[in-house]
């Protein structure tokens, strides 16, 4: 059996302006891309689509320093 590769990204925005313009910005990617369903609370995204993860990190990179990507291995 072979585990999928997931991408993880994850952030922390301090509860400022940029908070609320990064997710503001997020919602337009969203929206861009024609991705459907909320998201989570909690600054995390697990996906498998590498394209979006990087996206994503990007975004927040506008925003914060405190981002990271992961390649991950689901098991």
């Amino acid at each position: 059996m072979q585990s999928e590769v997931v991408w993880v990204v994850d952030w922390d925005i301090p509860l400022t302006k940029d908070r609320y313009k990064f997710y503001h910005a997020l919602r337009k990617l969203k929206e861009r891309l024609g991705l459907a369903g909320g998201m989570s609370t909690m600054s995390v995204l697990i996906t498998a689509d590498e394209n979006l993860a990087y996206e994503v990190y990007n975004l927040a990179q506008r925003f914060t320093e405190r981002v990271h990507i992961y390649r991950a291995v689901e098991v």
